[in-house]
């Protein structure tokens, strides 16, 4: 019975494991609470050409982007949409999950009461991947509001 059961764990060893998790720092390209985007939006940027409109798109401006070699890097941007002012976005890490890249991020509420609105967008360099991407975000309450 010892026996069975030994043979059974060797044969499920290695299966249903997990891919192993690479962690890597985002590196802030852009960040304003004016962003010209009135909906939330999760983006991946990978030529000259999609930067060029979705600067547009989030500045409202026409003059060129800040220039990014696309061809060693990508860029993840996270548009919070229409929040209050002392609410935030924040791309906190980027991990490499099996096959997938997977961007980890928070929608940081503050407990202001404040009548206006704010548009918060963050753009985020990284490596340069074909692999798929996907946003995770997650809403959380300040730290001062608690």
């Amino acid at each position: 019975m010892l026996l069975g059961a030994i043979l059974a764990l060797q044969g499920s060893c290695g299966r249903g494991v997990p891919a192993p998790i690479t962690i890597l720092p985002p590196d802030q390209v852009y960040y304003s609470d004016e962003s010209r985007l009135a909906e939330s939006a999760e983006m991946v940027v990978r030529s000259h050409d999609e930067w060029r409109r979705v600067w547009g798109e989030i500045t409202g401006s026409v003059t060129e982007p800040p220039a990014q070699d696309f061809r060693s890097t990508m860029l993840l941007v996270v548009n919070g949409g229409r929040m209050n002012p002392g609410d935030r976005v924040q791309i906190d890490r980027l991990e490499r999950r099996g096959d997938e890249l997977v961007v980890l991020y928070r929608i940081i509420e503050d407990c202001g009461t404040l009548l206006s609105d704010v548009f918060p967008v963050q753009v985020v360099r990284a490596e340069r991947q074909n692999r798929p991407v996907r946003f995770e975000g997650r809403r959380v309450l300040a730290p001062h509001c608690r």
